[in-house]
């Protein structure tokens, strides 16, 4: 996250330019508490260092670009145990994607975050929740999704799914003062949004819908190019993605296929409604072209390939349960396949991408 971070595209994009003149602080969170997980890391940043440069300028979106590939990592050892954790920490902190949102000055790496955390929450809802701390942390970034356009849906989709395990909660830590700090940790940024949702155009944002709504088949279209752009070729965002190369490679797209195969011959369980309905409503959210991003679907994708890497594991030590040499081969054939998918996209995002002339015409500002 931190290599060459400052000095990679040898200056800023415009956009960059804009994000290191945002307001921040309390006086910036009031103004707009949207995105807030980003805005406190800018305000913390900014407020340390008055004069910051390229490097400082993106830092909060390299660290929030950190703590996601942590808890995706979190995730993976909740749902498929340490050793497809250890796999997928590698392929999400090396995956192109990835990369280039925590490593650009904007706010589309809240989505990235907020699609990770969504399954984060889901996970430490299903579990035995035995410890108050856990309850309390879990209530308290459910809350914080609410700030990021277009997560209400997506939030009112997991308390529906995990009622019984909320109910549960309460029940379990049934004293007066634990119940009033669980619903307080939930609500605590409601009434600040609330009051941006009364200022023109902020109640839109906030739901994820755009200013105006484009033509019915402009909507349908840019709807089935979210498929088209995360599967079969990448948007054409020079300043985000290179040329028109897929977003995942080969190996992650297979390993994706097979894990959506098995979701798919499991479809009634709460983790596979919750995947299926946040493709969905994303894909709708993306489509109707407001603030929501790609971003927001791809720890859903992450999901899928975390799956698919281990059925094909468990299913290969199921065949040779007592072959050591069988089971050591396939192991040793799924690490290299995922090194190699590292180093693809390490060099798609550090060489081939950086050294574009469309690259290096766009980032041409300086501080």
């Amino acid at each position: 996250m931190l290599y060459r971070l400052g000095s990679l595209t040898h200056g800023l994009s415009e956009l960059e330019m804009k994000t290191g003149t945002v307001p921040v602080g309390w006086h910036g969170i009031y103004r707009s508490p949207l995105y807030l997980p980003v805005t406190v890391l800018r305000s913390i940043v900014f407020k340390l260092f008055l004069h910051h440069g390229q490097t400082l300028t993106r830092l909060p979106n390299a660290i929030l670009g950190a703590i996601t590939v942590v808890s995706f990592t979190w995730l993976s050892w909740i749902w498929h145990g340490r050793r497809t954790a250890l796999l997928m920490f590698v392929l999400v902190s090396c995956n192109a994607w990835v990369l280039h949102t925590s490593r650009f000055a904007s706010n589309d790496i809240v989505f990235l975050w907020a699609g990770t955390t969504l399954l984060l929450c889901h996970a430490l809802l299903h579990r035995l929740i035995d410890h108050i701390y856990r309850w309390f942390f879990t209530l308290l970034l459910l809350g914080l999704l609410l700030t990021v356009p277009g997560l209400i849906w997506l939030v009112l989709i997991e308390l529906w799914l995990s009622r019984a395990q909320l109910i549960g909660g309460l029940q379990r830590f049934g004293s007066f003062w634990q119940r009033l700090l669980a619903v307080f940790l939930f609500i605590l940024w409601l009434p600040l949004l609330i009051l941006n949702a009364r200022r023109p155009g902020q109640l839109k944002l906030w739901l994820g819908f755009p200013e105006h709504f484009a033509h019915f088949t402009h909507i349908i279209k840019d709807t089935v190019a979210v498929g088209v752009h995360l599967f079969i070729r990448g948007p054409q965002y020079p300043w985000l993605w290179l040329g028109r190369a897929p977003l995942f490679d080969i190996f992650s797209l297979a390993m994706a296929l097979i894990g959506l195969y098995f979701y798919l011959t499991h479809w009634r369980s709460a983790r596979s409604l919750l995947l299926i309905l946040i493709f969905i409503v994303g894909t709708i959210l993306i489509g109707l072209g407001g603030a929501v991003s790609l971003s927001l679907l791809v720890p859903t994708v992450f999901a899928l390939i975390a799956m698919g890497l281990s059925f094909l594991l468990h299913r290969w030590l199921q065949t040779f349960p007592h072959n050591p040499l069988a089971r050591q081969l396939g192991i040793w054939l799924v690490i290299l396949a995922v090194i190699a998918s590292c180093v693809y996209n390490l060099r798609a995002y550090f060489v081939a991408w950086a050294d574009s002339p469309k690259t290096q015409g766009i980032f041409r500002y300086h501080r």
